[in-house]
């Protein structure tokens, strides 16, 4: 968790000294402390967590790195007249989620729809840490589609529990992108075209044009460094 409420203050770790504390933006009833280090800044509980909402999941560092792509006002933003949800990026109408672990459909949709409701004219954008999967060749990229430029199809190992990824490339009014590789600079987008699951590869840095550019302070040419991949 990347930021918290102090003295009425949306503050980030990184800009209070460790051990300051403050209350979980979206669950105030819990308090939490600074834990600021030279290279990891963030905020823990200090005495027993809240049960997030089905589909959450704990922050890590890969989280965090795509956070640090845009203004701190587009991250961890808490939506809904109830507080319904909290969208990892909310930045230029897009609502993006970073998605490391497996989530019920029926939460993905129900998500989804609520976003909808709330920016009609955008999609919400997964991207979905697939890096293990690919590592061990439960996933890698298949056979190019015929007269298709840069659309191949994907192939699934036995033993992958991909199918949640594919119901949420299923549901309409998404985009869906997968990190195969966090050192790699690019992603593979994803999509279903007659029921068959297709993909093609996106750059990182065309990614952050289309979609965090203008929620953004860094220049292009920092996106690799916060990323953490080598440009070629």
């Amino acid at each position: 968790m990347k930021y918290a409420q102090v003295n009425g203050q949306r503050l980030h770790a990184k800009d209070v000294p460790s051990g300051t504390l403050g209350c979980d933006i979206w669950f105030p009833a819990y308090e939490v402390k600074a834990c600021v280090g030279e290279y990891l800044q963030y905020w823990v509980y200090t005495n027993g967590k809240p049960q997030l909402p089905p589909g959450y999941e704990p922050e890590s560092n890969w989280h965090a790195s795509w956070k640090n792509l845009v203004n701190d006002d587009c991250t961890e933003v808490i939506c809904g007249t109830n507080n319904e949800h909290r969208a990892d990026i909310l930045a230029n109408d897009h609502v993006i989620e970073i998605q490391k672990s497996r989530i019920d459909i029926r939460d993905a949709r129900e998500r989804v729809n609520f976003y909808r409701e709330l920016l009609p004219k955008s999609r919400v954008i997964w991207v979905i840490d697939v890096q293990e999967s690919w590592k061990s060749k439960r996933l890698s990229a298949g056979s190019p589609v015929k007269d298709k430029r840069n659309i191949f199809n994907l192939v699934w190992g036995k033993g992958s529990r991909h199918k949640w990824m594919v119901d949420i490339a299923r549901t309409p009014d998404t985009h869906v992108y997968f990190e195969f590789n966090q050192h790699n600079e690019k992603l593979i987008k994803v999509w279903i075209n007659k029921g068959k699951l297709l993909a093609s590869w996106k750059t990182k840095k065309s990614f952050f044009d289309e979609y965090l550019a203008t929620s953004s302070e860094l220049e292009p040419s920092d996106i690799h460094e916060v990323l953490g991949y080598k440009p070629k």
